[in-house]
């Protein structure tokens, strides 16, 4: 069965395409890290780097080819040039204006207007917390590459390993440690890695997708409450049509259930893992540049292998689950973006569960719905100055579900709200390059939350009664203000330097300072 879905999708390839790289990219999204490990693959920014056209031979340039070209990738490598160098970087003609000869390097296989770009990378981080007077280091290497052939198809790649040293209950609440890891004989190192890419056909009226990734619905700073990406990567196969100011898209992963320790006939324990997948299908439309609509549905299902009734766009996600003996979670989402204002955009965001119509108005467990409101005022757009203030409220046992396999969740992290849910929080970012080089964001936010259904992981079935109102249980505040600097002083080394305040309840003030430093070439 997976094999005929495979073909299926390589055959509607052939019929469709699309304007942009990633899939359904937000606007606005928080700009507030403090590794450069968070940050999203630029896929776009590639497609600008070619600073001069190429005419009839195809020109390749490797750091290591020559003693000649080592010294002058040497000399790139600390100097502030305005196009970035590569490890490797190889462009195809533009254009052809002579006839093929026997030094004519370019042959009739080969696309043209097309190049290929592979960067290595390395860097170090270093995080404190001054509450508690503990540490970690984190230092890594990868590469990274990506490729256009022909504006027609994009690959792109990344990879990094490294390793963390200090203390193991505070670089486990890093945002980058969020899945496998190993430790070192001695346990004085604990290791990571991390792999994604996509391969994309694009052509006039859609694209087709095949990759390894994580994907994000809505404008927000806070975090998206329909599908965010603060989670590992899985792999997915995704597709959009875009018929101008209408658009559809169709995007089905394969996720990593929340692991069960089963007993192996008395002689040993193992991690059993369930067959789990996300089914994501979203419209879009956008009748002006000042208005965009956009409504969906969002299926996690498991326990079974693919199900080709979730690969249909065409239909409704949740007549169909109903179908399959309802067995599946389902969730319907639906936001809007508004401009008034050239430089002002107002997005909402929502998504429900269950939400019977007849007890909507009431303290019924069910009415599980989250709600985000948000505005954003881009001050001015050449000093990427940006402010956005924004309101989340998310009801009780919102993301929960009784099948361990059918939680809204990758890997145990959860995919809707990173804060969880039962809360309200205010959120505020403001972003602003001082100068060419040197970027400061700071976020802040205040939370209250109540400690029922407050998170993904809890069986609702454990719940104490049908009934569920607004911060119900005991009740959390938590205050927070973040701060990053990123200063880039030469072309291929960044550095950046965060610190973060957060005063939960009647405590201290947790106070955390963060360096980061990368070099790519």
């Amino acid at each position: 069965m997976k094999k005929i879905v495979v073909v299926l999708l390589l055959v509607l390839s052939f019929y469709v395409s699309a304007s942009e790289i990633d899939w359904n990219t937000p606007e606005i999204t928080s700009q507030n890290y403090f590794s450069f490990l968070e940050e999203r693959f630029d896929d776009n920014s590639y497609l600008q780097i070619k600073n001069e056209e190429v005419v009839n031979f195809t020109q390749t340039d490797l750091a290591v080819s020559s003693w000649s070209n080592f010294r002058k990738a040497l000399s790139n490598f600390f100097s502030n040039e305005e196009f970035p160098s590569h490890f490797l970087q190889l462009h195809t003609p533009d254009t052809l204006t002579m006839k093929p000869t026997s030094s004519y390097i370019h042959h009739n296989y080969i696309p043209l207007r097309s190049g290929f770009y592979f960067n290595l990378l390395t860097g170090a981080d270093y995080y404190t917390n001054i509450h508690e007077k503990n540490s970690y280091s984190f230092v890594y290497y990868g590469t990274k590459l990506f490729a256009n052939i022909d504006n027609t198809i994009f690959i792109d790649g990344y990879w990094w390993t490294g390793h963390f040293t200090g203390d193991e209950d505070l670089f486990k609440t890093s945002p980058i440690f969020d899945s496998w890891s190993q430790n070192s004989d001695d346990y004085s190192q604990t290791s990571i890695d991390n792999v994604s890419g996509k391969i994309v056909y694009m052509k006039n009226f859609g694209s087709l997708t095949i990759g390894r990734g994580t994907h994000i619905i809505g404008n927000n700073i806070g975090g998206s409450v329909i599908l965010n990406d603060a989670c590992n990567d899985y792999g997915y196969f995704s597709g959009k049509l875009d018929f101008n100011k209408f658009s559809i898209s169709l995007m089905h992963g394969t996720l990593l259930p929340d692991s069960t320790t089963v007993d192996a006939f008395g002689n040993h324990e193992y991690k059993s893992y369930e067959d789990k997948y996300i089914t994501v299908k979203k419209l879009d439309w956008k009748p002006n540049n000042a208005i965009h609509f956009f409504a969906g549905e969002e299926v996690i299902y498991g326990g079974r292998s693919i199900d080709p009734s979730y690969l249909l766009p065409q239909t409704f996600l949740r007549a169909t689950e109903h179908n399959l003996r309802d067995r599946d979670n389902v969730l319907i989402f639906a936001g809007m973006n508004l401009k008034p204002l050239p430089k002002n955009t107002f997005y909402v965001n929502f998504i429900f569960d269950e939400l019977s119509k007849s007890k909507i108005f009431t303290d019924w467990w069910g009415n599980k719905y989250a709600v985000q409101l948000g505005n954003s005022y881009l001050i001015d757009k050449a000093k990427n100055a940006r402010i956005t203030l924004e309101a989340t409220a998310v009801r009780p046992w919102m993301y929960t579900h009784k099948i361990l396999h059918n939680k809204y969740s990758h890997d145990k992290i959860g995919l809707g709200f990173p804060e969880g849910s039962n809360l309200i929080q205010v959120a505020a970012e403001f972003n602003y390059n001082l100068f060419n080089s040197l970027t400061i964001n700071i976020h802040s936010s205040y939370t209250k939350q109540g400690s029922l259904g407050n998170d993904f992981s809890i069986n609702y079935e454990t719940r104490p009664d049908d009934t569920a109102s607004w911060l119900e249980g005991d009740i959390t505040e938590n205050t927070g203000i973040r701060t990053a600097l990123k200063w880039q002083p030469l072309t291929h080394h960044r550095i950046l330097a965060g610190h973060s305040a957060v005063k939960t309840d009647d405590e201290e003030i947790e106070h955390q300072f963060s360096i980061s430093y990368q070099a790519s070439y």
